[in-house]
């Protein structure tokens, strides 16, 4: 069985995500996570553009596992590292190439093959594995999911605002929704869950059901 979760950031979709793996005791696969590892090469080997294509030929190593997903560059873990802001901008740009998009939705095919999953991230019901059973676009307003992100820097002792970070949210959306190629949205098959009002347990009780009724 796999199970593909997309969402916008701070939609809760990793954390959902997350417990369903723990909860149906499946691999889960943070695609966002593997994103930002081929962003982390690219700027420690100073690749542009592109270029980036050439990490495919000593990939990352991922491995997934109930309730995580780890990424390994040359023998080093560093799932812990990828959560800069430099970071995240590379994964951004790498991921507006459509060459790159391309190669990645067929890496994820292949460590996966045809073994179970809760995959998470941005198109892993309509590009990755558009044929999983199991779709759920989760998404929540902006402004809570502007809300979640003030609050999970503030508990990391950063100074933010509220009002940029909201901003940047919708600025994403936007962006993301009008990409001419590979444009965000829910698969037109997936099962769309706003969060807003909705704790984590309320959401996976949702999907647990959805999964008992399909399956």
């Amino acid at each position: 069985m796999k199970v593909a979760i997309d969402g916008p950031a701070g939609s809760g979709k990793s954390t959902v995500a997350r417990e369903l793996s723990k909860r149906l005791g499946i691999p889960y696969l943070n695609t966002g996570l593997v994103y930002r590892a081929f962003a982390y090469a690219c700027l420690k080997e100073s690749l542009k553009g592109e270029e980036v294509l050439k990490l495919f030929e000593k990939p990352p190593e991922v491995i997934t596992d109930i309730g995580e997903t780890k990424v390994f560059y040359k023998g080093q873990e560093i799932s812990g590292l990828l959560g800069s802001e430099e970071v995240g901008k590379v994964a951004s740009q790498i991921a507006s190439l459509p060459a790159f998009r391309e190669r990645i939705n067929s890496f994820f095919r292949a460590l996966v093959g045809d073994s179970q999953v809760v995959a998470e991230g941005r198109d892993a019901g309509t590009h990755i594995f558009p044929d999983a059973p199991i779709k759920i676009f989760l998404t929540a307003s902006p402004e809570e999911r502007a809300r979640r992100r003030y609050e999970q820097l503030k508990a990391q002792g950063l100074s933010v605002s509220y009002e940029e970070i909201l901003r940047a949210v919708i600025e994403r959306d936007e962006r993301d929704k009008n990409r001419p190629q590979y444009p965000f949205k829910p698969a037109e098959d997936a099962i769309v869950i706003d969060a807003t009002d909705l704790s984590v347990e309320d959401v996976v009780q949702k999907v647990l059901s959805l999964i008992k009724e399909r399956v």
